[in-house]
C-alpha cells in the first residue's frame, strides 16, 4: 500500500524534529536563519491541501530520504500522484558546487537534482534553487502558486522568526520572501544534521590519522598505516571490499591480480576544500572527508523500469533535457556513497532494489541476456562499467564496504 498523508507515526516525528532543532537553537548549535530554515523544512502546512513538507520524501530519520522504499518514486500530497524519480538523498548534498562545465575534462559538475537542474545560479546555491521547487510541484506539494506558500507562512507559529531573520515586512513581496524560504531552507541543509561524518568508514580515518597516517592513503586504504586501521577496524570482508572498491579495472571481463572493481573512478576517494561546508572536528584542518562522488553526470545503462508508476513513463533523457545536448542524454547525477546502504532504491528510477543487485549490475551489465537493454543505450559509459570479471564474494565484499559509509556508527 502506499503511504498515507499525516499518520499518527508521521505527526508525532515531525513535532519530534521541530523540538530538536529548537533545542539545538537553544543550546546555540543553530543560528535563527537555520532555526527558520528547520521549522520550514519540516512544516506540513506548506503543501496544497497540508500533510506534506521536505522531510516527507527526505527524512532524517531514513537516511534523508523518503521511508516508503517499496516504490521507486515519492507520492505527493495529492492521493494517487507520483513523482517520476527516485528521491536522492539530502544528507551530504551540500558539497555540490554551482554546476559548471569542465572545459578540459568535458564534463558537466556540480547542481542539484538527477539530472541538475537547480544549477545555483538563481539564488546562489544549488541546495536554495532545489528548494524552490517542490512547493510548486503538482505533484509533490501542489501549491498553485507562491503566494499560497508565503500566506501560509505568515500564519505560522515562526512568522516573527521569518521577519527576525529578513526584516520587518519581508513577508509582504511575495517573490523576495519566496526567494527567502529557499535560502533560510539551504541554510539548514549546510548544517551538522546533514552531515555526521560518524560512519565506521569515518571512525577507520581517524584512526587511521592518529596513527599518523597520509590522508589521501589514508582515504585510499593504501600504505602500512592505512592497513593498521583498517585491520583494527573492518572485518575482513569489508577491508577486502576497500581494496576492491579502490582497484582500477579495464573492464575486459577478467580479474587480474591487483584489478580491482574500479568504484572509485566516479565515486571519488579523496579530500576536498571545505568552502564553507561542515568540517568534522577530526579532519585536517579546513579539509573535507570523501563524499565518493565526483558531482559528474553518466549514464550507467540502466533499464527502463517495468514498475506501474513508471512502466509508462517516457524516456528519462536526464541531463540532456536541461542542457539541451543529445549528447548528454540519458546521464544522470554521480550520486554520493555515504548513506548508500540506507536509501534503497538506487538509480534514478529505483531499478534496483538492494544494494546487492544494483552491485551485481555493475559487475555483468554487458554479459549476454542477464539485464535488459539501457533505457537510453546512446550514450551509456561501456569504459568504466558492465563487464569486470568480479567473483560473487567479490560482490558480497563491496556491499560489506559501502555498507561502511553509513551514519551512525557505534563500537
Amino acid at each position: 500500500m502506499f503511504k498515507k498523508k499525516m499518520s499518527m507515526a508521521a505527526i508525532i516525528a515531525a513535532i519530534g524534529a521541530m523540538l530538536l532543532i529548537t533545542f539545538a537553537a537553544a543550546q546555540g548549535e543553530l543560528t535563527d536563519k537555520e532555526l527558520l530554515g528547520g521549522l520550514l523544512y519540516f512544516d506540513e502546512n506548506l503543501s496544497q491541501p497540508a500533510g506534506q513538507s521536505c522531510a516527507s520524501c527526505h527524512d532524517p530519520q531514513f537516511a534523508f530520504v523518503d521511508p516508503d522504499s517499496d516504490i521507486p518514486v515519492s507520492e505527493g500530497v495529492l492521493p494517487h500522484r507520483f513523482g517520476g524519480r527516485n528521491s536522492p538523498s539530502a544528507a551530504y548534498a551540500m558539497y555540490a558546487p554551482i554546476r559548471y562545465f569542465d572545459v578540459i575534462e568535458g564534463l558537466w559538475i556540480g547542481g542539484q537534482f538527477w539530472d541538475s537542474r537547480a544549477t545555483g545560479e538563481v539564488l546562489g546555491d544549488p541546495l536554495a534553487d532545489q528548494a524552490l521547487g517542490p512547493f510548486l510541484n503538482p505533484v509533490e506539494m501542489a501549491n498553485q502558486n507562491k503566494v499560497q506558500v508565503i500566506n501560509n507562512i505568515a500564519q505560522s507559529d515562526y512568522a516573527g522568526l521569518f521577519e527576525e531573520v529578513w526584516g520587518m515586512g519581508s513577508l509582504n513581496n511575495v517573490e523576495e520572501a519566496y526567494d527567502r524560504v529557499a535560502l533560510s531552507i539551504a541554510a539548514f541543509e549546510r548544517t551538522a544534521e546533514f552531515a555526521k561524518f560518524n560512519s565506521k568508514y569515518d571512525y577507520y580515518l581517524q584512526k587511521c590519522l592518529g596513527n599518523g597516517g597520509d590522508p589521501a592513503e589514508c582515504a585510499l586504504g593504501v600504505g602500512p598505516k592505512a592497513k593498521k586501521a583498517g585491520k583494527a577496524v573492518f572485518t575482513p570482508k569489508e577491508w577486502s571490499g576497500l581494496q576492491l572498491f579502490m582497484g582500477e579495472n579495464n573492464n575486459d571481463g577478467v580479474l587480474e591480480k591487483g584489478e580491482g572493481a574500479m568504484c572509485a573512478a566516479c565515486h571519488v576517494a579523496e579530500w576536498t576544500v571545505a568552502a564553507n561546508n561542515v568540517v568534522p572536528d577530526w579532519a585536517p584542518e579546513g579539509m573535507v572527508p570523501p563524499m565518493f562522488t565526483d558531482f559528474t553526470y553518466d549514464n550507467l545503462g540502466v533499464p527502463k523500469s517495468g514498475h506501474p508508476l513508471l512502466v509508462d513513463a517516457d524516456i528519462d533523457l536526464g541531463l540532456g533535457a536541461i542542457v539541451g545536448d543529445p549528447g548528454e542524454n540519458g546521464k544522470f547525477k554521480v550520486m554520493s556513497l555515504r548513506n548508500i546502504g540506507l536509501t534503497a532504491p538506487y538509480a534514478h528510477n529505483g531499478f534496483f532494489l538492494t544494494l546487492g543487485e544494483i552491485t551485481h549490475f555493475y559487475n555483468t551489465r554487458d554479459l549476454p541476456g542477464v539485464w535488459p537493454l539501457s533505457e537510453y543505450p546512446d550514450t551509456v559509459n561501456f569504459d568504466e562499467l558492465g563487464n569486470l570479471g568480479l567473483s560473487n564474494a567479490d560482490e558480497d565484499a563491496l556491499v560489506e564496504f559501502m555498507k561502511t559509509l553509513s551514519d551512525g556508527y557505534t563500537q
